[in-house]
């Protein structure tokens, strides 16, 4: 029977889990400009006294949002393996529609900009009842200029990993499936939930002895769940409940958008960087390509 990972193990994935998420968590609880305000998504002008949701402006609003939040898959399918660690930040930039009303209309503070992320993960491996190596990764992932942040994590499995052929031209890659699953907080308004399936493939190649370079392609389906608390059409008189509005639930299995990934991964020594885009296809015909960076150590 396989020897189980000692707990301790995990106990620096922990703590830097913790620790980013302290850092994003630890400032003022002031709005910042990319915080999300519903009350702009409701239409007081037609019918004051009868105020209605922009359910479609909401729904376009947290597809996009989902989307920011899942992290990009910036690894190769190839794992950490039962004793290997990997350590990582990430960068992201977000190109979505953000000049669209509904974005503008739902931020705190207006304007065009560029959404960006930071994060951090820890990957490390652990023992199936199966002849499969896999691992699990848990990480952070913070909006920048705002008060929300995504947690998350995701299993992958390999189902081919560091098979070499007899020939140098027997090239057969690496192959991984995964599945993750992502919470935001932070948000006054919003609970945004996403959960991925999808898998990848990978091939390494040693580069004149010194560095390994992994160039890496994958899928993911994304499914987006929202929902609202009650929103006060008009905060100013709290005493009338008929301007209380409730967004319709933006549904888990309603919701799939298509994620096309592509990257590379360059590793020295233990020090590794890897950068990636993501093709995201919405169901309305909206193509959405961001853009990520991901450095750390792996050993």
């Amino acid at each position: 029977m396989p020897e189980m990972p000692n707990p301790r193990a995990l106990w620096p994935a922990r703590r830097l889990l913790v620790l980013v998420v302290g850092v994003a968590l630890s400032a003022p609880a002031l709005a910042g400009p990319n915080d999300i305000e519903l009350l702009g998504l409701i239409d007081t002008t037609t019918n004051p006294a009868a105020p209605v949701a922009k359910q479609e402006d909401f729904q376009r609003l947290v597809l996009e949002l989902g989307l920011i939040f899942t992290p990009s898959n910036l690894q190769p399918a190839e794992t950490t393996g039962i004793s290997g660690f990997d350590f990582a930040v990430t960068y992201a930039f977000h190109p979505v529609q953000f000049d669209q009303p509904y974005w503008q209309e739902a931020v705190e503070e207006k304007g065009s900009r560029l959404p960006m992320t930071i994060g951090a993960s820890a990957r490390k491996g652990f023992v199936l009842p199966v002849p499969l190596a896999s691992e699990l990764e848990v990480g952070a992932q913070y909006l920048i200029e705002s008060q929300m942040v995504a947690l998350g994590a995701n299993v992958r499995i390999a189902l081919n990993e560091g098979f070499t052929g007899n020939h140098w031209w027997v090239v057969i890659p690496d192959i991984a499936v995964m599945a993750g699953v992502n919470r935001v907080v932070g948000s006054d308004d919003l609970d945004l939930l996403t959960v991925t399936a999808g898998g990848s493939i990978s091939k390494g190649f040693g580069v004149f002895g010194s560095f390994n370079l992994t160039p890496f392609i994958g899928y993911q389906s994304v499914f987006v769940n929202a929902s609202t608390r009650i929103v006060d059409a008009n905060p100013s008189n709290t005493n009338n409940v008929e301007d209380n509005i409730v967004f319709d639930v933006v549904s888990l299995v309603d919701n799939r958008i298509d994620r096309i990934s592509g990257g590379a991964r360059i590793i020295v020594a233990h020090v590794m960087m890897s950068g990636g885009v993501d093709v995201d296809l919405l169901d309305n015909d909206v193509t959405i390509v961001q853009f990520g960076l991901r450095a750390g150590v792996s050993f």
